[in-house]
């Protein structure tokens, strides 16, 4: 569900929210009325916190997910040139030379660029239809998105999952169709591994994309696809589903260059 521009103002006139939630990233969202409270904290690592909120009623939504930056998020490895080739194509030259020299104003703007770069890889894959949570709005250091879970807590990770080597298969064909369809999209997860896809309902989420890469772009393009596909079939090949990596990764590459996805 996208809110255009007019739909939120009317759910502000409608609704006004006049509160803090104790996290100042989130206050806007709930300015706006899409969210009343944090429910929860679900996980917290180097790059960001993400929050379980209630969510307003007039988003017809129990629960959204609210993904929040730290303030360096984007000055680990990510931005190494591996990930940061095809980016500078939207900067001017000084703001290329900030982000590399990692002056205070470079971090400030790769953080804003890490953020609107997940926002927007979101809402492209889930409008291809991708399994991929759906973006609902973006603020400053924050993106809200759709909750993939319950009231009890989030979906579980695929790497903890126990699974049958049916079960496997099935989500295995599934997470391979969302390869293609990043792909479809020009686009490569570029970290792809058991820890950053969820199962909810027998079927597998694919989450945390900001450091996604355009294969138009970017030359290290197809080695972090080898790299992403090593990693789950390495996974998968532990529950009975045993293929190779190496060719899933030259067929799609070449299905992909002869736009045959």
């Amino acid at each position: 569900m996208e809110f255009a521009s007019e739909t939120i103002r009317v759910i502000e006139q409608q609704c006004p929210v006049e509160t803090t939630l104790g996290v100042p990233e989130l206050d806007a969202f709930a300015s706006r009325g899409l969210i009343t409270r944090v429910h929860a904290t679900l996980t917290s690592g180097k790059e960001g916190t993400v929050y379980c909120c209630r969510a307003h009623p007039s988003t017809r939504r129990k629960f959204l997910a609210a993904k929040v930056y730290r303030e360096h998020a984007a000055s680990s490895h990510k931005w190494s040139q591996t990930y940061f080739e095809g980016r500078e194509r939207v900067l001017e030259p000084k703001h290329i030379h900030a982000i590399r020299a990692r002056t205070r104003y470079g971090v400030a703007l790769a953080r804003e660029l890490w953020v609107s770069a997940e926002y927007e890889s979101l809402r492209v894959l889930h409008g291809a239809g991708a399994d991929t949570p759906e973006p609902i709005a973006l603020g400053e250091r924050a993106i809200l998105m759709e909750y993939i879970g319950n009231g009890a807590g989030p979906a579980p990770h695929l790497r903890g999952a126990r699974l049958s080597e049916e079960e496997a298969q099935r989500l295995f064909d599934q997470i391979l169709d969302n390869v293609a369809c990043m792909l479809q999209c020009h686009l490569v997860h570029g970290d792809l591994s058991p820890y950053n896809i969820l199962v909810w309902k027998e079927r597998a989420y694919i989450i945390d994309v900001p450091q996604a890469v355009d294969v138009r772009f970017n030359h290290s393009a197809f080695d972090l696809l080898r790299r992403d596909l090593a990693n789950i079939c390495s996974f998968f090949e532990r529950h009975g589903v045993v293929v190779s990596s190496e060719r899933l990764a030259l067929d799609l590459w070449d299905r992909h260059r002869r736009a045959e996805l």
